[in-house]
Formats: structure tokens, C-alpha cells, sequence
């Protein structure tokens, strides 16, 4: 008997389609992406045996206020993610931004302010009360195997 031609297209389309879902989760197509956000621990402050206060003290801190006036909030979000690329740019391990927002700050603004922090790859970013810290560039210690 001989082999009918639909058969052999009917395999290799099942092959194909058991190969594009191996390759898929191989790829973690079906993954979400989705941002973690840490919140501010005063337990591990109490442990390290200092507060945040402290350590945003020795920084160089920039400070920018959304107000809930729409134009106004864009050109701070805009000048926000400026001030985020020249401190990666400038690999300043020193410098930090902090974002107020006021009552009248949109959930929208809120949400693109961490969208601007994901983006940009930060590496420390986190929100207190009304405002959120942005620490962009952290700077890896190098640690030399010694023989």
C-alpha cells in the first residue's frame, strides 16, 4: 500500500507545531515581565543599624515635585528620565533623585515614573509614603583572586 501525500504533511505539521512550543518556553515566551517593587523595611534598617535617612544623606540627592498639573508633571517625568541617563552615563555612584508626588499626582504619572526606572535599568529604586527614591547606578566592587 502506498503512502498517501497528506500523511507526510500532516507529520511534518506536527513536528512543526511540537517545535515552535518547545521553542517558545525554551525562550520564556509565555513569561510575564513584570516589575518587582521593593517598599522601605524599617526591620532591616534596625538590622544594618542604620536608616535610610542616613545613607540618602550621603548622597547627592536631586529633588523634583509632580504637582497633578499635567504639562508641568510631563516636563519633570521627562527631566527625571534625563537626569536618570546622565547619571548612568556619568557612572556617579554618589548621586540619587528623589520624586515627590502630592495628592494630586495622577496614578498614571505614578506608574511612569517606575516605568522610566525599569527602562532605564536602575538598579535601586524604591517607594516611601509620597515619594520614590532613585539610586541609578550602583558601582560593583572588582574583587581580585589573590594566589
Amino acid at each position: 500500500m502506498k503512502a498517501k501525500p497528506f500523511y507526510m504533511y500532516g507529520g511534518f505539521f506536527i513536528v512543526f507545531i511540537a517545535a515552535c512550543f518547545l521553542w517558545m518556553i525554551i525562550n520564556e515566551t509565555f513569561s510575564e515581565k513584570a516589575t518587582f517593587i521593593a517598599y522601605r523595611d524599617k526591620d532591616i534598617e534596625k538590622q544594618l543599624g542604620f536608616s535610610f535617612e542616613e545613607y540618602a544623606k550621603t548622597k547627592s540627592i536631586i529633588t523634583m515635585q509632580l504637582n497633578g498639573n499635567e504639562k508641568y508633571d510631563d516636563s519633570i517625568l521627562n527631566r527625571f528620565q534625563f537626569e536618570i541617563q546622565k547619571i548612568m552615563k556619568e557612572e556617579d555612584a554618589n548621586k540619587g533623585i528623589h520624586l515627590k508626588f502630592s495628592k494630586k499626582t495622577t496614578y498614571e504619572n505614578v506608574i511612569r515614573s517606575f516605568k522610566i526606572c525599569k527602562v532605564e535599568k536602575c538598579s535601586t529604586y524604591a517607594p516611601d509614603g509620597y515619594a520614590l527614591w532613585v539610586f541609578p547606578y550602583y558601582k560593583k566592587q572588582n574583587k581580585k583572586m589573590v594566589k
